[in-house]
């Protein structure tokens, strides 16, 4: 029987806000309400995430935000960042490869990371 390898992403969640401007009008326009949200994570150090078709999965309020795949080098990337919209947010996220446990091709995501609450201004 083969042992399935469960791998978790943490979620360490920088926001850094910035350029929220909006276009300069007459009187009437309204100002920008987006704004540029900066994530980070832990790495994950499983061989499949840090392969070709690897990678990390970005979830905002349970719908994929960023997919940020491995590239190359140790390590695929642990950071991203995404236009949110003033509100609450609840963020995750989770590592993913593309070999299953018992070595098929139907990929295997982790478990997501625990929540992470985003007020965006």
């Amino acid at each position: 029987m083969a042992k399935e390898r469960y791998f978790a992403a943490t979620l360490l969640l920088t926001i850094m806000l910035s350029a929220c401007g909006g276009g300069g009008g007459g009187s009437n326009s309204t100002p920008s309400t987006t704004h540029v949200v900066s994530l980070y994570w832990a790495a994950n150090h499983e061989n499949g995430v840090n392969s070709l078709g690897g990678g990390y999965q970005v979830l905002v309020n349970g719908q994929t935000a960023a997919t940020v795949p491995y590239t190359s080098g140790a390590l695929a990337p642990t950071s991203t960042m995404i236009s949110l919209a003033t509100g609450v947010y609840t963020v995750t996220v989770r590592a993913y490869a593309a070999l299953d446990a018992q070595g098929g091709g139907s990929g295997t995501y982790s478990a997501a990371s625990q929540p992470t609450l985003v007020t965006v201004p």
